[in-house]
């Protein structure tokens, strides 16, 4: 027998001679193939058990299904909200006196205002002395224009005053389905509404919005976005008109945003012209009914836009006589004053905007559909709120 090196030892299939190493890497080599061999036998007895092997969802597709906190109590409470908004002892009985006014007792009306840049750009530094200043009106609801760079960088300042919002039992909906480009493509209407949802995946629950106050206005087209058609309230009427067409173009992207946002739990807003009921209601148009509103979005806001409570009621009265689905009109009234003096209640004074108010309220009350005062802007009523006399 051949003598062997201290570092060989012989195989036993070939009968030649390797090394130590050579040896131990041979054997590794056979325990890797009885691995592999196991492993596989297992895959397919689980194959046998299932013909698909099921993969746990990315964060991407996991589905965030928003809950109604509508009816939730605030956690921040009066006192502490009233040190938040940092109001004079005259302001704080204004706002007692404005809640009264448009509030019902229970606070169960969704009254909103809407919030534009300027208040933003005001309150850069102080977004929770906002939303409690907001909450000491007696707000439910905030239509806050968010801009396209705060949602796609989901920055402080929003997170900040949703969260403050959530916290004072306040829902935030993103006045971000506007642009006139909605009306041409869906894949605009995509832009817009994924942008909110992709925000609202970013945050946590409190930070996130309610849902989308759109702002679709076919009568304020008034030269070709790429449609072929304009609006003209008194030549372009007609079944299959130029105004039919554009009402048609407004519900049906509607509809498509409600068809993004209702599976996600996130609420659908519209504000709508008065206008358009009357002319439906006069064969002038096939669409515009308020019922074709109220059943792809989950509430409208009648753009009430008048100087009396009487002219206010008049113009909101064909919806609401019209509508059949309940809490599903707010009436919303103007105190800006960035138009004609006939469309806006500022000049009337403070205690003749609480007395229409409490007589809209009255009125509303008495309809199933009523669902709340809304304030077209925060920035106007804030001007009002502080001044020192009824008409400064």
């Amino acid at each position: 027998m051949d003598l062997l090196r201290k570092d060989e030892k012989p195989d036993i299939h070939t009968r030649e001679y390797v090394t130590t190493n050579q040896y131990t890497e041979m054997n590794n080599l056979n325990n890797l193939k009885m691995l592999s061999l196991l492993l596989s036998a297992c895959f397919a007895t689980a194959s046998c058990v299932s013909d698909k092997v099921e993969m746990g969802p990315t964060i991407d597709e996991i589905d965030i299904i928003e809950k109604d906190h509508t009816d939730d109590s605030p956690e921040i409470g009066y006192e502490e909200c009233l040190g938040l908004a940092q109001v004079t002892e005259l302001m704080a009985q204004k706002a007692i006196a404005y809640t009264e006014a448009s509030q019902n007792t229970d606070k169960t009306l969704l009254n909103c205002v809407y919030v534009y840049a300027p208040t933003v750009e005001k309150y850069k530094d102080a977004p929770e002395k906002l939303a409690a200043r907001i909450s000491l009106l007696g707000f439910k609801g905030v239509y806050l224009s968010p801009g396209g760079k705060r949602l796609t960088t989901a920055d402080d300042w929003l997170r900040t005053f949703i969260s403050t919002c959530s916290d004072l039992a306040m829902e935030v909906y993103a006045t971000y389905y506007e642009d006139p480009t909605v009306f041409v493509s869906e894949a605009a209407a995509d832009d817009c509404l994924n942008k909110v949802m992709l925000y609202n995946r970013s945050v946590t629950y409190k930070a996130r919005f309610a849902g989308i106050s759109a702002d679709l206005e076919p009568h304020t087209i008034k030269k070709d976005i790429g449609l072929g058609w304009i609006w003209n309230t008194n030549e372009h009427n007609g079944i299959g008109g130029q105004n039919d067409n554009l009402l048609k173009v407004t519900i049906d992207r509607l509809r498509y945003a409600g068809k993004k946002l209702h599976p996600a739990g996130l609420k659908l807003h519209e504000a709508i012209w008065c206008h358009y009921q009357e002319m439906y209601e006069d064969g002038k148009v096939a669409h515009g009914d308020i019922g074709h509103f109220v059943n792809v979005c989950d509430w409208v806001s009648l753009m009430a836009y008048r100087s009396t409570t009487d002219r206010v009621w008049d113009i909101s009265t064909p919806s609401m006589d019209a509508c059949e689905k309940a809490k599903a009109i707010n009436i919303c009234v103007k105190t800006a004053t960035n138009d004609e003096a006939s469309t806006t209640l500022q000049p009337n004074g403070w205690k003749a905007l609480l007395d229409t108010m409490a007589e809209l309220k009255r009125r509303g009350m008495e309809y199933e559909c009523f669902n709340g005062l809304d304030m077209f802007t925060y920035e106007a009523l804030e001007t009002m709120w502080e001044w020192l006399n009824d008409k400064n």
